[in-house]
């Protein structure tokens, strides 16, 4: 039995839920500029964050990269442990799956980005769900929800992380 888990989907989104979708990603590649991340690796994260798993071919199809640009970066990402590559069944593919536990790394940032962020994936679903009906409505708006309960999650737990961080600090100073 195949893992259906495994099997690529349809990922190209049409008209209101695609423009969705390219807002986000210029979210994630302005974001990712701030902090002078390759803009290509930026573009490929996005993509696999907001799809959950997605094949060379359908990056290719998203992004407009080359095949070379996404096979290195790719690469780079794996390295990175950010992504996991699985081999689908009975083929010569592989999908390339967002690590979910990568979200729940905050090291490199701050309460602020995480509530910014947050804040503006909620207005994002809001004006999805007004175009629920949209092929890919249902999926970008899950995957979203799930970002931002992961947000929330942090946000929640930020004092706890600060005060533990602030006290390894002082143990260091002493």
């Amino acid at each position: 039995m195949i893992d259906k888990e495994l099997l690529p989907r349809n990922h190209i989104f049409k008209g209101k839920i695609k423009e969705f979708e390219q807002i986000l990603i210029k979210f994630v590649l302005d974001s990712g500029r701030a902090k002078s991340v390759d803009p290509n690796l930026q573009l490929i994260l996005g993509y696999i964050g907001l799809h959950k798993k997605l094949t060379q071919k359908q990056l290719k199809d998203l992004t407009k990269l080359s095949r070379g640009t996404i096979s290195k970066k790719l690469r780079d990402i794996l390295s990175l442990r950010i992504i996991r590559k699985e081999r689908i069944p009975k083929s010569n593919e592989y999908l390339y799956i967002n690590a979910p536990e990568v979200y729940g790394d905050t090291a490199d940032a701050t309460l602020e980005e995480f509530i910014e962020i947050n804040e503006f994936l909620k207005k994002k679903i809001i004006e999805i769900e007004e175009n629920k009906e949209k092929k890919g409505a249902k999926f970008l708006s899950e995957r979203i929800k799930s970002l931002t309960e992961t947000f929330e999650t942090v946000k929640n737990i930020w004092s706890d992380i600060e005060f533990i961080f602030k006290q390894k600090n002082k143990e260091t100073l002493q």
